[in-house]
Order: C-alpha cells, then sequence, then structure tokens
C-alpha cells in the first residue's frame, strides 16, 4: 500500500510503479493515462504507459503514447510497433469472432445462460481493451438473458463500471439505487455499491455524506479494481476534513478502528488529520499543500482539489474562531500561513451571514453577541400566545359540554363513540327550546 515518497525538496511525490501496481486492466491504464497526460514530460513515464496499453491491448493508446514520447522527448523516441498492433488486432477480432459464432449456437440451443455468459465475456473483453461503447452494447443484451437476482446485480454492477470510467455520474447514481433496491448479502457486491456510491457523492460535490459512505465500507474488503486502499484512504480524509465539524471528526474518522487499521499504515495522512483536530493548522495545511501536486494526478479527485483545499481552509477557520469572542487576526494570520491582508479578505467572505465583524483598523475579528433579553421577551411572548389560545380553547370545551351539545362527526362513529340515549334527549330538549 505504501506509495508516497519525499523528495529533496520536501514535496511529498508518488512512486509511480507502487501506485499503479494496486490497479489492473483498464484501470490501471485509465489511472497511468491520466498522470502522464497531466505530469512533466517523462520519457520513463511514457515508457511504462507503453507497456501498459500492450498488456492491455489497447492499440490507440499505445500509438498515441508513442507519439507523445517521440514528440515531447525526440532523443529517446520509438517508433511504433506495426507488426505487434497487426497480431493484436487480429487477435481480437477472432475473439470476438469465436464468442459470436458461440452466441449463435446458443441461440439455435436456445441456452440462455450461456447466451448471457458470452455477451458479458464480450463486454469484459471490449471494456478490458478501453472500447466502452463496445462493452455498453453487449452488456446490455447480456441483460436480457437475465434469470436471476445475481444475474441482475451483475449487469448493474457492469453499467456501474462502464459509466464510471465514462465519467457519467447521474447515471452511475441510478444504477446504484438500483442496486439498493435488490435483497443481496453477498459483502463483495456490497462493497462494489458502497464504492459506487461514495464516488459518485464526491463527484457530485456532497462531501459530507460521501465520507460517511466511504467510512461505512470494512477495511477488510478495501481492494478494488476502481479503487485502492490507499485512493480511498486519501479520498476519504479530505472530503472529512473539508466538511466534518471537529467532534464528527474525532467520533467518525480518529476513533473509527475499522478506518485507525489503514490509516497507521500511512503516517504522513494520520498526522495530517491529528494537526487538525489539535487545531495545528499551520502544519495541517502544509502537509496537505505537499500532497496538493500529486493529488491533482488522480483520476477521480482531480477536479475537486481546489474545491476540497478551498472547503478544508474554510472549515478550520470557522473551527478556530469558534471558542472565542475576540481573535487577534495577526496571530490568526501566522496560524493559516497567510498575511493579515490576505486573511482579512478571505474572512470578509467566510463570515457573511455567520454574527461576526472585522475590525479592521484594530485587525481583531469579534464574534457579535446577541441581546439574551430581547430574546426572552419574544419566548414569553410566544409563551402567552399559546397558553391564551389553550385557555380559549378549554373555554369553549366546557360550554359545549355544561349546554349538553353534541357535535356530529363526518366520519362514522363506532358502537361505543356513539352518544348515548340521555344526551341525545338532552340535546333535542336544547334544540326545542
Amino acid at each position: 500500500m505504501e506509495a508516497m515518497e519525499i523528495d529533496s525538496n520536501g514535496a511529498i511525490c508518488m512512486d509511480l510503479d507502487s501506485y499503479i501496481s494496486q490497479y489492473t486492466g483498464n484501470c490501471r491504464l485509465q489511472r497511468l493515462k491520466f498522470y502522464v497526460d497531466n505530469s512533466r514530460p517523462n520519457s520513463e513515464n511514457y515508457r511504462l504507459l507503453i507497456q501498459t496499453a500492450m498488456e492491455c491491448k489497447n492499440i490507440i493508446v499505445y500509438t498515441d503514447a508513442v507519439d507523445a514520447l517521440n514528440n515531447t522527448c525526440p532523443s529517446e523516441g520509438m517508433s511504433i510497433n506495426v507488426e505487434w498492433i497487426t497480431q493484436t488486432s487480429k487477435f481480437m477480432l477472432n475473439k470476438v469472432d469465436r464468442l459470436e459464432q458461440d452466441i449463435k449456437g446458443y441461440q439455435v440451443t436456445q441456452d440462455k445462460e450461456n447466451i448471457r455468459r458470452a455477451n458479458q465475456l464480450l463486454g469484459d473483453h471490449f471494456h478490458d481493451c478501453g472500447d466502452l461503447s463496445n462493452a455498453t452494447k453487449y452488456y446490455q443484451k447480456s441483460r436480457d438473458y437475465g434469470s436471476t437476482v445475481t444475474h441482475t446485480l451483475e449487469f448493474l454492477l457492469n453499467f456501474i463500471k462502464v459509466n464510471v470510467y465514462h465519467f457519467h455520474w447521474r447515471s452511475v447514481n441510478n444504477y446504484v439505487e438500483k442496486a439498493e433496491h435488490i435483497d443481496e448479502t453477498d459483502p463483495r457486491f456490497l462493497r462494489r455499491i458502497q464504492l459506487a456510491k461514495g464516488l459518485t457523492e464526491m463527484s457530485l460535490k456532497d462531501y459530507n455524506q460521501a465520507a460517511r459512505t466511504f467510512l461505512n465500507i470494512p477495511c477488510d474488503s478495501w481492494n478494488d479494481e476502481i479503487i485502492s486502499p490507499l485512493s480511498l484512504l486519501i479520498y476519504t480524509t479530505l472530503c472529512a476534513l473539508a466538511s466534518f465539524k471537529r467532534k464528527d471528526l474525532q467520533r467518525l474518522l480518529i476513533e473509527n478502528n475499522n478506518f485507525k487499521q489503514y490509516l497507521d499504515m500511512q503516517p504522513t495522512i494520520r498526522n495530517c488529520i491529528l494537526s487538525f483536530y489539535n487545531r495545528r493548522y499551520n502544519i495541517g495545511l502544509q502537509s496537505l499543500d505537499l500532497l496538493k501536486r500529486e493529488l491533482k494526478l488522480d483520476l477521480f479527485l482531480a477536479p475537486h482539489i481546489d474545491d476540497l483545499y478551498s472547503f478544508i481552509r474554510s472549515e478550520s477557520m470557522k473551527q478556530y474562531f469558534a471558542p472565542y469572542l475576540c481573535c487577534d487576526m495577526v496571530k490568526m494570520a501566522t496560524a493559516f500561513n497567510t498575511s493579515v491582508e490576505a486573511l482579512e479578505l478571505e474572512l470578509m467572505d467566510l463570515v457573511a451571514g455567520e454574527g461576526v465583524k472585522i475590525d479592521s483598523y484594530n485587525k481583531v475579528l469579534t464574534a457579535v453577541k446577541k441581546c439574551e433579553k430581547t430574546q426572552i421577551q419574544k419566548d414569553v411572548v410566544a409563551l402567552c400566545d399559546t397558553l391564551n389560545f389553550k385557555t380559549q380553547e378549554l373555554i369553549v370545551k366546557t360550554a359545549i359540554l355544561k349546554a349538553g351539545l353534541v357535535v356530529k362527526s363526518s366520519v362514522p362513529m363506532s358502537a361505543d363513540e356513539k352518544p348515548s340515549t340521555s344526551q341525545v334527549k338532552s340535546s333535542s330538549s336544547v334544540s326545542s327550546s
């Protein structure tokens, strides 16, 4: 699981080989491609991408990677292996033809289970090759021949997998909701559903719920083809720091035995969490800044890094000021590794509507005290109104009982609820008078 190193400048960087080794198949290729495309040109990284593309038999990624290597590092360039492309294309066509012939044979014998299985294998084949459109087509065909709950769940999980790599999060969310309504106790299925749900919530910027979903996944089932244990640890930590209050951070994150097992294996992330919890915000923010460069190279996390870092900083400022009525902005600026002027600009947007005043001349942040006397008066008036209403209600009820009146209900009454004969006579006498 260890995939982090510290370079000569003190910045935390990923050991790319260790990072990529946590994944397999198309997921490994997609993550590596995103990493190489968004990092500084490096011939070793391009060669690793070329090798991985050849292992996954992805001709498009292979040719793109060779062209990128030749353009960015011409002195270390290489020529395209035409023979490999020819052999790979032939192999893929033969495999598809063989499976399609199998399907035709199964259709003659009306063997629905084998038809479903062959279509699913074709979907898996195209998915591994990076052809997500054809993968979707064959997964859809396999659905028509499903006959059990397990078959339905497998179809939903396959569609979730394809839509995750398409980044169609609304579709992922729809399939997750359908899968959650299926009565299935297999932990393998439940884990993958929870992982997809957490990814969807994070991608829709519901960071609080995403952190809670990730934390509910048992640690013994963290290994998955889409998210590695290290990636899940980082996703959970950032979402929690961006949205949890201090008490929730302790209860749900630090004291979570399920999460702690992996947290202890990553002291950098553990110390970062403890720094925020212990109000050492400058240390916590510095640790996150050292991680930021590498986290922007994560396939699913990259679009959210700036938002998450902004929310973490804002939440930290709120927690810093929460215990005080008055705060020295000079000391606060030191705690957050910034200047007083920059801090003031941040606070202007942050404290709007929070009942806090900024004294720009004295550089003081002051909480606006609520007038307790006014609030007490409002509470007393509200209580008096309630008592007055209840008193009027009791007076009306007492008058009705004294008059012997019976109010007919629009709802049919049971035998026990019907008025007695004496009550009816009393009512009649009152009406005649």
